[in-house]
């Protein structure tokens, strides 16, 4: 019998699935953030080699059991310099040969359609449109929370914050969120602001 795993990792957490040739669950496991740029090399590969050994542990099986393993791992493709870490990241838990990596986006797209032709669109700890069509295929966004991930969750806090000061100076006409901030960090002053996000950075 034909045996997959499937990871899928993100910013904020990494699911593993591993599944047979029907499509049918054998097991399942999620472990924390993939984002090798924020945990190092050295917790990402810690962290899937937990992941994989306790997917195949529910399951009864060893690393050669499994047939072949996708890795979707976020920022995957973005650094040409980084492309033989990754291609080395699941092993020795996986033989070299029986896995790939890829961008996390590539799950999500596969996920979502089955593999059919289509896009797919991230909005989470980043964001990312990834399509497939005729056998090609395209990405757009993903540039990091510095200057891209329009949507995401990071690209929301940051937005509301900019408004805030903002509206704070008089840039702008002030709106609920003032007071929804305001009240939600207890704010003296609007400056205070400043002190409560630098204590989540």
């Amino acid at each position: 019998m034909k045996r997959y795993l499937g990871i899928d990792g993100g910013g904020s957490k990494t699911a593993f699935l591993l599944i047979d040739a029907s499509g049918r669950v054998l097991a399942s496991h999620t472990e924390g953030p993939a984002y090798y740029l924020e945990i190092g090399w050295d917790a990402l590969r810690a962290m899937l080699a937990r992941g994989i050994e306790a997917a195949l542990g529910f399951a009864g099986l060893r690393p050669g059991e499994i047939d072949f393993a996708y890795l979707g791992l976020p920022a995957h493709g973005e650094d040409s310099r980084a492309l033989a870490a990754f291609d080395a990241v699941a092993s020795p838990t996986l033989h070299p040969q029986r896995y790939r990596c890829g961008n996390d986006a590539v799950c999500g797209w596969a996920g979502a359609l089955a593999c059919e032709d289509g896009i797919n669109l991230i909005c989470g700890t980043g964001s990312m449109a990834y399509g497939e069509f005729d056998g090609r295929s395209a990405r757009a966004g993903g540039w990091g929370e510095l200057f891209s991930d329009e949507g995401s969750a990071y690209w929301l806090a940051r937005e509301g914050l900019n408004l805030f000061s903002r509206m704070s100076d008089g840039r702008v006409t002030r709106g609920p969120l003032h007071d929804i901030l305001r009240r939600h960090f207890a704010l003296a002053a609007d400056l205070d602001l400043r002190l409560h996000v630098g204590e989540c950075l």
